[in-house]
């Protein structure tokens, strides 16, 4: 009966598992079906952009229902970022959008597979953020200051995984692993996983060599190899891989100049892709390397006058040639399948003839023809502006000084080496005679303003005045525009560290020899003035047999040896021999130093690029010298600076390093020095001029200067000192170990700049 009540149990219970497997089953299929009903509905209705402050473009996907985090995947060459929206299907009349917005070229939109993808085209790769609210995704594409792919906040978060190594240096950002794989048609693919998707990578070619950078990334040790890949049949050769700073760098050598490459990126995985170049790709692209792309023509002919090849070619290429009645002459053609302007450029050197093309009009005479009329054209222009009215034009300077855009503007001067035989030429036309510019002899000015123009300032309003003509103010405003423009400023940080590690140990004897008038007496006790003293007393009974100070004590008598430490912090003294009234005393004596001192000094100043800073702290020290005038001595106060110094001028280069001109000083007071004219100072020099190249942010160490001194000194007895057992009472030792180092660090910072330029 129990058997059969646990036998159906057992089944219920069975039943009651299948059923619940089968409910579950059935809710996940209609789940998915649900999911497929509504992403089936959605619909990509428009992309609308417009742009942002700071020069950044916003693309807005609208879609018909709630959107979904999209796939988002970028390709460097060519430039492009693509948006897959599974499920999504697409309802914009434009397949191409055309925008022509900073880096932005256009838009397109494909549905295929049940898929919509969206390719956003752009002349360079730029960084970009993604969101999504609503029906709405947004993409922003940022203004790329630096020139390179800069960091973007990721539109799905990573997957989780455990800390490596460069977890807490790096922020994650690490190279995972390095592969390399052989594609179709013979192309090699380098496979590079990443620790994070948002990791930035900078890919540019150099020379014969294709650089691949990851800023701020950590490459592990076991990948910093070089893969000898040329047994796979691609066009390349090797893949080194090394940490270059603070940023991972591969370089990609090919084996022959007869390549393409491309990269893309999906997720945390990179592919540089390496195609080799067929026999067409590589005849295009020498065509397009050649000077000359005119259609193909051939020419046989002997003895034939120039105006009649002239006339050949501009039936052939439907172009108006005008020739001059100085082209004469005749010439020997033999061309075969060669494009007509390079037979053109034959002909016409075969005959020491030139031309001028103006739209579809080739003009053609002797270039000593051709080059006396343009200067007669630009003498003549040069007539127009000297009668041309001017025009006086208020410039507002915003970000520097008026005056120095003067100077820019008013130029220098330079004077020509005089010479008698040639006299100034002159320029002669009707109505007109005046001289050149360039007159032997005289200053010649470098000036940007015209002959006639001048420039004023304002400093109260810091405003130029210009007076030119109207064509000349045009191009000063634009030269005005590119030069006031905001400086960019670096924060410079020093720290002179001075280390200081002193040790000094002696120990010393001395023995001496007491009589009955000799007695120590050792008052240990007592209060005041009297306290812990040593007095010597005459006294009939000899002296005790030992004595120890804890303080330093001494015996009273005739010295034998005086061996003892310069300046003891302990000593003891026993009586080695008595005999009758006399003592023998040795007294042993012992001092140890320690000194350990850092100095560190930290001056920082801001300044411009480009532009001389100096901060100084110390003090002038007084010294006084003597002048002798007329038969008399009178004395002279004089002071001289001990201080701490920091003197740089930075340049910030194109990729954000610093280049420093520095002049570090820490003097100070040193010793005094006894002269005729009284106590003087010397002043304890520290100082470094040099010039060094920074990055943007690192601490470097300029210099640094160290010392060491040992010192082991033995006074003794001569032979008394060298006996074993009992020469420690006959000498004294020093050790001396003194260390002493300097070291200067510079870091540099540039500064966020907050103000747009004009």
């Amino acid at each position: 009966m129990k058997t059969t009540m646990d036998q159906g149990l057992r089944q219920n219970s069975r039943k009651g598992v299948g059923a619940y497997y089968w409910h579950a089953i059935w809710a996940v299929v209609l789940s998915f079906q649900l999911a497929h009903v509504q992403a089936a509905g959605l619909k990509l209705q428009a992309i609308d952009f417009t742009t942002l402050p700071g020069d950044n473009l916003q693309l807005q996907l609208s879609l018909s229902g709630p959107a979904s985090s999209p796939r988002i995947f970028h390709t460097d060459n060519p430039a492009r970022i693509a948006l897959d929206l599974p499920g999504v299907g697409n309802e914009l009349e434009k397949k191409l959008i055309p925008i022509n917005v900073g880096g932005a070229q256009s838009i397109q939109a494909l549905e295929a597979s049940g898929r919509t993808r969206v390719v956003i085209n752009l002349t360079a790769l730029t960084p970009y953020t993604s969101r999504v609210e609503g029906n709405n995704i947004y993409v922003t594409l940022l203004k790329n200051k630096g020139g390179s792919f800069a960091e973007a906040p990721s539109y799905a978060a990573p997957p989780i995984r455990a800390p490596s190594e460069f977890e807490d240096k790096w922020s994650g950002r690490e190279i995972r692993n390095v592969d390399f794989r052989r594609g179709e048609n013979g192309a090699g693919r380098l496979l590079v996983t990443l620790g994070d998707p948002k990791t930035v990578v900078d890919i540019r070619e150099e020379g014969r060599k294709v650089i691949v950078d990851f800023p701020n990334t950590a490459l592990p040790s076991t990948l910093a190899r070089r893969l000898d890949v040329q047994d796979f049949a691609t066009p390349v050769q090797t893949i080194d891989s090394m940490m270059d700073g603070n940023r991972a760098r591969m370089i990609i050598t090919p084996l022959s100049e007869d390549y393409d490459y491309s990269s893309y990126q999906t997720d945390n995985l990179l592919t540089v892709e390496f195609r080799p170049l067929t026999k067409v790709e590589r005849e295009e692209i020498k065509k397009k390397a050649f000077a000359f792309s005119g259609e193909k023509l051939s020419l046989n002919f002997q003895d034939i006058p120039v105006r009649n090849v002239l006339q050949i070619l501009a039936d052939f290429t439907n172009l108006n040639i005008v020739a001059s009645d100085t082209v004469q002459g005749n010439v020997t053609l033999r061309l075969n399948e060669v494009p007509w302007d390079q037979a053109l450029d034959l002909v016409l050197k075969a005959r020491g003839l030139g031309k001028r093309q103006e739209g579809n009009i080739i003009r053609v005479a002797p270039l000593d023809e051709i080059n006396k009329q343009e200067k007669e054209e630009l003498e003549a222009q040069k007539v127009v502006e000297e009668l041309e009215p001017l025009r006086t034009e208020i410039i507002q300077i915003n970000y520097t000084k008026a005056d120095d855009i003067k100077q820019v503007l008013v130029g220098t001067t330079e004077k020509t080496s005089p010479s008698s035989s040639q006299p100034a030429p002159s320029i002669t036309f009707p109505g007109y005679t005046g001289t050149s510019n360039t007159t032997t002899g005289q200053e010649v000015s470098q000036s940007i303003l015209s002959g006639r123009g001048n420039v004023t300032t304002d400093p109260r309003t810091n405003q130029l005045i210009v007076k030119d003509t109207a064509r000349n103010l045009e191009r000063v405003r634009d030269l005005i525009k590119k030069l006031d423009i905001p400086v960019r400023q670096v924060l410079i940080e020093s720290r002179v560290v001075i280390a200081n590690n002193d040790f000094t140990r002696q120990l010393g004897s001395r023995l001496s020899v007491r009589g009955p008038e000799d007695n120590l007496v050792i008052s240990g006790g007592g209060t005041g003035a009297n306290a812990g003293k040593v007095t010597t007393t005459t006294n009939s009974q000899p002296g005790p047999l030992s004595t120890f100070g804890a303080t330093a004590t001494g015996t009273a008598g005739s010295a034998l040896t005086s061996l003892a430490a310069a300046s003891p912090f302990a000593s003891a003294g026993v009586t080695l021999l008595k005999a009758g009234d006399f003592l023998l005393d040795l007294e042993l004596s012992a001092a140890q130093t320690e000194n350990r001192a850092e100095i560190i000094s930290n001056p920082r100043l801001v300044t411009a690029d480009q532009t001389k800073a100096v901060i100084k702290q110390g003090e002038e020290i007084p010294y006084q010298t003597t002048v002798v005038a007329g038969g008399g001595a009178s004395a002279n106060i004089q002071f001289k600076q001990a201080v701490l110094e920091l003197n740089v001028t930075p340049h910030i280069t194109p990729d954000d390093q610093i280049l420093m001109e520095l002049l570090i000083k820490k003097d100070a007071r040193g010793q005094q020095i006894q002269t005729a004219s009284g106590t003087q100072f010397a002043i304890d020099k520290r100082e470094i001029d040099t010039t060094a190249l920074v990055s943007n942010g690192q601490t470097v160490v300029l210099g640094g200067v160290y010392e060491a001194t040992k010192q082991n000194t033995t006074d003794k007895v001569p032979f008394f000192g060298d006996l074993p057992g009992v020469g420690f009472m006959f000498r004294r030792n020093s050790v001396t170990d003194n260390k002493r180092e300097l070291l200067i660090f510079i870091t540099p910072k540039i500064l966020r700049q907050f103000v747009g330029t004009p």
